[in-house]
């Protein structure tokens, strides 16, 4: 007989079985560069996984690892997120997370997470020397020092997978190595290739165009060190921005290596204080030579993979990082050198250029001549209505806030009503009345103060009256409400209420556009039976029949004879709106006097109206 608590131990076990069984076929995918098998693999294991543990923290930090090397940065902050939620003080994830905030530019965030890393770990001096260049990359960030570059931070350039924002330094860079090409010069690369061997190592450099193959490189390097590589085969490694060695392969890797290459170099800007000259150009690429038995294959350019977009392939979310790419290649450059020759003696003839700066002079240039033409005017005004009404528009969402709040209030004070009775119910209206009616005040001065800046603005603006109008009406009931618990004072107010309701009203149908007038009264029973064809007259007439069909009920609650006279009013107005006969009909025999709720026929003749 096997016992409860075995099975369970066994089922345990045979999870964590599988669990590393995908994890090391998701660390052989990363290995292979296989991202997307590896992503797939890691996530199975994370499903085997138990929750709250380091192993199951380890798996999504590895699914963060794949998003990094294809420079997918969010992602990657998602996972590593994920991570500190089943261990908060996991280093690689706080580490992994911290890169991505840093190639986002989010410093502080950076910084964040790798003094949690120092704390988690305080001997590790690769921590706090990485703590200490993120600090004064951040510092010298809110320095604002002020630089120029290739479109103003749009510029991308691709790095080792996927796309990476180039930061303001590295657009210097590219720029002036851009600048050469207005005398006919190509930028050039240049590799510093470092040879170990044993204790001592040897660096040469080599200066190559910008447009070099992968095979011109590896002739390049084997012709640096002929007596170590003439029959040795060789890899070239460079160090990424996390410090990993990465193999390059291809020119895709070369451009991940600029990349890096360029950051490793504004760091110890960073670091030191000391910045690298504006026509310094690109920064050298430090390659390891490292020989090996067997020479790595090239592997082709390619930015977005073959299956992507194919008809057994349909995009998903993991492939958005692929499609979005702007190489730093030869057109880019020659782009910017017939730009530099177009531009004539208008443009600085040394130096990187500012296209922001020339595109604005521009733009001012022709603003000039064309702001003095009647339709510019024209345009002009149209603009200034539309500012002055998205304006309006924006103060009087304000007040809809506060209205939201304090409806909230009314709905919140009871249960929800059953299903078929009025929202809110009576029951809530009378818990507002009794206990939040100072609350309810309170966001009703609020809405009405945003209404009136509205409407200061823009004096036509007639959803603001509108809104207030219908403001006054639910702020009437409840005031109607608190004066059946007993509040002598509550009653006056409620008539104040619905007084300045109806005013609002009659403001609102002042200011209807001529276009919106468009009423469904006289048009018979087919407009009748389509309310949905109101126009914004009707609508407001509709309101202000609701105000005076709910004011007849409260003064015949109060023994007022006048509820007559204001159902009545009701009854026109809802008339006037084109309203649906069988509408009025009911609500006239749902009336609090009970006068018409027996007797259909007299309801249905009191809603034909005079």
């Amino acid at each position: 007989m096997v016992h409860k608590g075995d099975a369970a131990h066994n089922e345990i076990n045979s999870f964590q079985s599988k669990a590393a069984k995908y994890k090391r076929e998701g660390d052989a995918h990363f290995g292979k560069r296989n991202m997307r098998e590896a992503l797939a693999s890691y996530g199975k294991a994370i499903e085997m996984s138990l929750s709250g543990t380091e192993e199951k923290a380890a798996l999504f930090s590895n699914r963060a690892a794949c998003y990094l090397m294809q420079n997918m940065y969010r992602h990657a902050i998602n996972e590593c997120s994920h991570a500190l939620n089943e261990a908060p003080d996991f280093k690689p994830a706080l580490l992994r997370r911290a890169r991505a905030f840093e190639q986002l530019q989010q410093y502080d965030r950076a910084v964040s997470d790798l003094e949690a890393a120092a704390k988690a770990d305080p001997n590790s001096d690769d921590v706090r020397k990485k703590l200490q260049a993120t600090r004064a990359a951040r510092d010298n960030r809110k320095a604002s020092r002020s630089v120029s570059g290739l479109g103003g931070g749009g510029l991308r350039a691709p790095g080792k997978r996927g796309t990476q924002r180039l930061t303001p330094a590295q657009q210097q860079a590219a720029a002036a190595a851009a600048s050469g090409q207005g005398q006919g010069q190509l930028p050039t690369l240049t590799i510093k290739a470092t040879l170990v061997r044993g204790e001592a190592a040897e660096t040469k450099n080599v200066v190559l165009p910008i447009s070099v193959r992968y095979k011109d490189i590896v002739d390049q390097v084997r012709n640096l060190f002929p007596d170590d590589l003439k029959e040795q085969p060789f890899a070239l490694k460079y160090k990424d921005a996390e410090g990993d060695l990465v193999t390059v392969t291809s020119r895709t890797d070369l451009r991940g290596a600029l990349s890096a290459a360029m950051h490793h170099a504004e760091q110890r800007a960073a670091a030191t204080g000391v910045q690298r000259p504006r026509d310094a150009g690109l920064a050298p690429v430090e390659v390891e030579v490292v020989p090996c038995a067997k020479a790595p294959s090239e592997t082709p350019d390619q930015i977005i993979p073959d299956h992507v977009g194919s008809r057994d392939h349909p995009p998903n979310a993991e492939d958005e990082g692929a499609e979005d790419v702007i190489e730093i290649d030869e057109w880019l450059l020659t782009f910017a050198g017939l730009f530099r020759k177009h531009l004539g003696e208008d443009g600085a003839k040394e130096g990187p250029l500012d296209l922001r700066q020339i595109g604005l002079e521009k733009c001012c240039e022709a603003l000039e001549v064309a702001v003095g033409t009647d339709k510019a005017k024209e345009l002009l005004g149209a603009a200034a209505d539309k500012f002055q009404e998205a304006a309006a528009a924006a103060i009087f969402n304000w007040g809809n806030v506060h209205v939201c709040a304090s409806r909230k209030v009314v709905d919140c004070a009871a249960p929800a009503p059953e299903e078929g009775q009025p929202t809110p119910s009576d029951e809530q209206m009378a818990a507002a009345a009794k206990d939040h009616i100072k609350r309810i005040d309170d966001e009703y001065e609020k809405a009405v103060e945003r209404y009136k800046q509205s409407l200061a603005i823009k004096s036509d603006f007639y959803e603001a009256t509108i809104a207030w109008g219908q403001q006054c009406f639910e702020r009437a009931k409840v005031y109607h409400f608190a004066a059946k618990a007993g509040d002598a004072a509550a009653a006056k107010e409620a008539d104040v209420m619905f007084d300045l309701a109806e005013v609002k009203f009659q403001e609102s149908l002042a200011m209807c556009p001529k276009e919106d007038e468009a009423s469904t009264s006289g048009e018979g029973e087919a407009a009748a039976e389509q309310p949905g064809n109101l126009g914004l007259k009707a609508q407001i007439q509709v309101l202000w029949g609701n105000v005076l069909f709910e004011r007849s009920q409260v003064r015949h609650h109060r023994g007022d004879e006048k509820w007559q006279v204001d159902t009545d009013a009701a009854v026109a107005k809802f008339n006037e709106a084109g309203c649906s006969k069988d509408d009025i009909t009911k609500a006239l025999m749902n009336h609090a006097s009970g006068v018409w709720k027996d007797d259909e026929e007299a309801a249905k003749a009191k809603a034909g109206g005079k």
